[in-house]
């Protein structure tokens, strides 16, 4: 029979695990239960991973899907698709109702395009437009001058409103008129008696020309001009060319001009007068005239 010392109860091992949180459990080390196999999946360089290519795939078991149909991978977007449909015609319309190969409107390539999907080419027609339209295109100024009165109408096709009047113009003003008047003077009993007679009146003024009182406004009288057509038109500036074709016509004579010397003062403002010298005027010997010595007064 063994006798348990009790003094050695309560002692623990110094190996292995350590229940007292006082003692630290030292490592220890055991064999490994993972295969080889797993040792060889361990990655460590990109030129270790080539020389085992192949080693840890899983073989030619790849399923490859076609590009062409529907598409089972959601990462591939299935393709649109044209099929023949499968109703049958003849059930709504019957056999009689097919429209035959005559009977659609096929639209022309060429000209214009009545659908909107379609665009119309560009095309190149012969003008309408006359050549004295051409002559009408505004080119510059002075070539405009050229033509100077051929496209102005002639002088009666204007329409000259009348001066007296309602005025249709906004620009002319309508003066007052004068009426007569279309009230009664007989409309009351006896009143004849009290109206003064035709001659009965003292100052008349005519309502035409010149108006003599200041509450009657005079209007405006259009007359005849005095001023000659060829005179005025000849001096009707167009270009330079068109003056010098008419260089010295309207230019005043050689005897018309005054001609101002170039000696003296200069009465024109653009022209110096040059400095000139004279004798003077004054008295040499103002007040001494009597008490001055002559000349054989000197003792030479």
């Amino acid at each position: 029979m063994v006798v348990e010392d009790p003094a050695c109860r309560m002692l623990r091992s110094g190996f292995s695990k350590q229940p007292k949180s006082m003692n630290v459990t030292e490592p220890s080390i055991g064999f490994g239960t993972a295969a080889r196999d797993n040792y060889s999946k361990l990655y460590l360089s990109p030129e270790q991973a080539k020389t085992q290519a192949g080693n840890v795939s899983q073989g030619a078991v790849y399923k490859v899907y076609p590009g062409i149909g529907t598409q089972p991978d959601s990462k591939f977007p299935t393709a649109a698709a044209t099929g023949f449909g499968t109703s049958s015609r003849s059930i709504k319309y019957g056999a009689n109702k097919f429209p035959g190969p005559g009977t659609y409107s096929q639209e022309g390539g060429i000209g214009i395009m009545t659908e909107s999907r379609h665009e119309t080419s560009a095309r190149t027609v012969f003008g309408s437009s006359t050549r004295d339209a051409a002559t009408k295109v505004f080119l510059e100024e002075e070539l405009m001058k050229v033509n100077y009165g051929r496209e102005s109408p002639g002088p009666c096709t204007y329409t000259q409103p009348s001066g007296h009047g309602k005025q249709n113009d906004s620009k002319y003003t309508t003066y007052p008129a004068y009426k007569q008047g279309t009230s009664q003077r007989f409309a009351e009993k006896n009143t004849w008696k009290d109206v003064p007679g035709a001659g009965s009146y003292a100052n008349n003024y005519p309502s035409v020309g010149k108006q003599a009182l200041s509450t009657k406004q005079t209007g405006p009288t259009p007359k005849i001009g005095t001023s000659q057509r060829d005179v005025c038109t000849k001096k009707v500036f167009i270009s330079k060319e068109h003056e010098k074709a008419a260089f010295g016509e309207i230019s005043p004579g050689p005897a018309i001009a005054p001609i101002v010397p170039s000696f003296g003062s200069q009465t024109i403002s653009t022209k110096r007068t040059n400095p000139t010298w004279g004798f003077g005027t004054s008295k040499r010997s103002p007040g001494h005239d009597n008490g001055t010595p002559g000349p054989g007064t000197y003792y030479a």
